[in-house]
């Protein structure tokens, strides 16, 4: 993984190319000046030259102690017990 400090390019980096940004991915290899990226969502796997691409920041990427967001809409069902369903069982929005 690439350092704050500096702009170049390692094996799992997402980067994105500069020209056209909807072509982005993660490296997975690097040859010469050459760099393969694993195309999202594609997976197609494409080689561009190193001046063609630029690192994607992970700005969007919560860090490890954030508070995760709660669902307070779920509700927990156990499948495991039966259920009796009747004409007037409220079942709006099940799967």
């Amino acid at each position: 993984m690439s350092c704050a400090e500096c702009d170049c390019i390692s094996v799992g980096d997402v980067v994105q190319h500069k020209m056209n940004t909807n072509v982005f991915g993660v490296v997975i290899a690097i040859g010469g000046s050459l760099i393969y990226i694993r195309v999202s969502p594609s997976l197609a796997v494409l080689s561009f030259h190193e001046w063609e691409l630029e690192i994607v920041e992970d700005d969007e990427v919560p860090p490890a102690g954030a508070e995760q967001p709660v669902d307070d809409n779920v509700i927990q069902v156990d499948f495991t017990k039966r259920r009796v369903f009747t004409p007037g069982t409220p079942t709006e929005g099940a799967a």
